[in-house]
């Protein structure tokens, strides 16, 4: 876990200095094979719940990195500069928002990994990693069009795109018809109570664990 949290940080900072930086599709293909290499690796090392908090606490790891080792220093660097009145060096703000804009498109995967814990259809899947590959990818998709739509380009065609994704994987991680509740013997509480208290009061209650 502690070696895949590091090594991805380092990977990733490697990618982001290599001739990659300056192919920004070629470098979004290999991000996110690597991605789905390490998801599915992580999936056959974990279960699937602790294979997607662990590939969320990978992309965080990273959006941290960014921000401590790159975005913030180089801030400083060119305040300091200004103050002093020597000339800036335009390759520090450069690459903080190259890394600022990396930040921006993990930013809604990794908001559905936080919140997965919540849909077992997705995690509990044979093909969890494949269904976080998507999601990951469908979320980059919807954050790609913001960012253009606020630059004033509108690809449009992205918005369906996204959408047949999103309802391909609600269709794909669809529970299975079961008998109809008429049919089945009504549940007691009992039985739902130990649920409630190992799944959901941990988080969802006035004194959280």
């Amino acid at each position: 876990s502690i070696c895949t949290l590091i090594g991805s940080w380092i990977i990733y900072d490697l990618l982001c200095k290599s001739f990659l930086q300056h192919h920004k599709k070629l470098f979004a293909a290999t991000g996110f094979l690597l991605l789905v290499g390490i998801s599915w690796f992580l999936a056959s090392v974990f279960d699937g719940r602790a294979a997607f908090i662990h590939v969320g606490a990978l992309l965080g790891t990273i959006m941290v990195g960014n921000v401590f080792f790159i975005i913030i220093p180089s801030q400083k660097a060119l305040v300091r500069a200004a103050i002093e009145g020597k000339p800036l060096d335009a390759s520090l703000g450069k690459n903080a928002g190259l890394r600022s804009l990396h930040n921006n498109y993990i930013t809604l995967p990794v908001i559905f990994i936080m919140i997965s814990n919540h849909f077992p259809s997705t995690f509990a899947s044979p093909y969890n990693w494949a269904i976080l590959a998507g999601v990951t990818l469908a979320g980059a998709g919807a954050r790609h069009f913001i960012n253009m739509h606020e630059k004033g380009r509108n690809l449009n065609w992205l918005i369906p795109a996204v959408g047949v994704a999103l309802i391909s994987l609600m269709i794909v991680t669809a529970p299975a018809k079961r008998k109809s509740a008429k049919d089945l013997p009504p549940v007691k509480f009992s039985e739902v109570e130990p649920i409630f208290k190992l799944r959901c009061t941990p988080c969802h209650s006035a004194h959280p664990t």
